[in-house]
């Protein structure tokens, strides 16, 4: 192949693909030099961003094209994990982060702001593709989450894994049987254990913020989405405390802005309290602007309750 424009265009094409990123190899491959690569960098056509990766100059510096170089510099043995590979799921605990994180089956070599996992092997159930990127699996994103970030966080992403359909119970227990070693997996477990006994993953974001609050004020631990039969009619509590009359709802407006979404509020809310509960409603608002006054309403509602 020869020389000249047509390398140059064929360059550009490629990069362009690639999101303003190509690896010396490639540039090789479509006829370059060695010495014609060199020349390029040298006058700013081409920045150097990782070894034997460029950056097309005048191309948009953006997270993705990092990942993308990143992907190109690491090889195919190699797939965006944790942090990095939540984000690109779209769990909402995570976003676009400086350092990136990658697990190899490669030799580990090291990169400024990229965090390398070095592993003897992954299965192919274990990986997958997300936004056009390899990356880890939702399960194995979530093992390796859970040796690396607050359990906050990790309840949250799995619940949200969960209600998402993005895994199940059974693939999240049979891969933590098949990583006993793995340093992430006795917290897997033992959030597996809690939901299999009947306490189940929160459906929202807004119920998770909830039962941080409840833990971080060292309330007794509720039972989530706790099923109960009122007027011949199956209704769900969001948390309610055993041996307590008090109930949580995590009131989110998207289930609540419309009139017929009012009325069904209002008539769920009189048949709980004509069975003698007491229903506390928390919404995003209230938790930001007045946990103290939630704290402190509930505290009360306990207590009262207990006094009866």
């Amino acid at each position: 192949m020869g020389n000249g424009e047509g390398c140059e265009a064929q360059c550009l094409r490629l990069a362009a693909k690639q999101l303003g990123v190509i690896r010396r190899d490639q540039a090789l491959q479509l006829g370059f030099t060695g010495r014609q690569v060199a020349w390029r960098v040298g006058t700013g056509r081409w920045r150097l961003v990782l070894p034997r990766v460029y950056r097309v100059e005048g191309t948009p510096e953006t997270w993705h094209q990092r990942l993308m170089a990143v992907c190109l510099w690491a090889g195919r043995r190699s797939f965006l994990s944790h942090d990095t590979a939540a984000a690109l799921f779209g769990l909402r605990r995570f976003g676009p982060r400086r350092l990136i994180h990658l697990t190899t089956l490669n030799s580990p070599s090291t990169a400024e702001d990229v965090q390398t996992h070095f592993v003897g092997g992954l299965e192919a159930r274990d990986v997958s593709t997300a936004e056009g990127f390899r990356v880890t699996s939702v399960t194995r994103t979530l093992l390796d989450l859970s040796a690396t970030v607050s359990a906050a966080d990790v309840r949250a992403s799995v619940d949200e894994a969960l209600s998402r359909r993005l895994t199940s119970f059974e693939r999240l227990r049979a891969f933590a049987g098949r990583h006993r070693g793995h340093r992430g997996v006795r917290a897997l477990v033992e959030l597996l254990h809690e939901y299999e006994g009947g306490d189940g993953p929160t459906e929202s974001e807004l119920e998770c913020r909830v039962l941080e609050l409840l833990e971080d004020e060292g309330f007794p631990r509720p039972i989530k989405q706790q099923v109960v039969k009122i007027g011949g009619r199956l209704r769900r509590l969001d948390f309610c405390f055993p041996g307590s009359t008090v109930v949580i709802e995590a009131d989110g407006y998207a289930w609540h802005c419309n009139p017929v979404a009012f009325e069904r509020d209002r008539e769920r809310s009189s048949a709980l309290a004509a069975r003698g509960l007491r229903v506390l409603h928390w919404t995003w608002a209230a938790l930001e602007s007045r946990p103290e006054s939630l704290v402190a309403e509930l505290r009360m509602a306990l207590g009262a309750r207990r006094a009866a």
